[in-house]
């Protein structure tokens, strides 16, 4: 279970989505957004610019990054190989008994989670006013806690298991 990406794979998800929070907020910093004119500019130039894309490039480095690890993993588990465009979640590892059963308790502490979060969230984001950017972050925020969650339950019972 040590090389097995499928337990790391909620850490290269919280990943993306650090990057993806980090574009959202530069895209923020240098946009005007108009919902009745129908206006939508972005405008990245300057030093924005450039750090836009330093980190636009860093996002395609880690995504071949990424593309690599999962080529790496399924060549050595190819009985559990990772399949990056399924609609089943990779992180549900049902191999046996013991691993359906992780699987059922972090998934239950993620729903529990999203239960009061969502909620929560929507109630801050009425009364804040958070706009467009701020609710892009926000639910990036929620799906990190969703994949740390899930990641540090699984990673809790493997380190029992080994």
């Amino acid at each position: 279970m040590k090389n097995d990406m499928r337990i790391t794979y909620p850490l290269w998800q919280m990943g993306v989505i650090v990057i993806a929070m980090l574009l959202t907020w530069l895209v923020g910093l240098s946009s005007v957004f108009t919902v009745g004119d129908r206006t939508l500019e972005v405008n990245i130039q300057g030093e924005w610019g450039v750090v836009w894309g330093v980190v636009l490039l860093v996002f395609v480095f880690y995504l071949a990054l990424f593309t690599w690890n999962v080529a790496k993993h399924n060549k050595r588990m190819p009985n559990h190989k990772i399949n990056v465009f399924s609609w089943k979640p990779q992180e549900y590892m049902e191999d046996d008994e013991l691993f359906q059963e992780f699987t059922k308790r972090a998934t239950k502490k993620v729903y529990t989670y999203f239960v009061w979060s969502i909620p929560l969230f929507a109630g801050l984001s009425l009364g804040l006013q958070l706009g467009t950017i701020g609710m892009i972050m926000g639910l990036l925020l929620l799906s990190m806690g969703q994949y740390l969650i899930y990641y540090t339950q699984i990673k809790k019972y493997v380190e029992v298991d080994e």
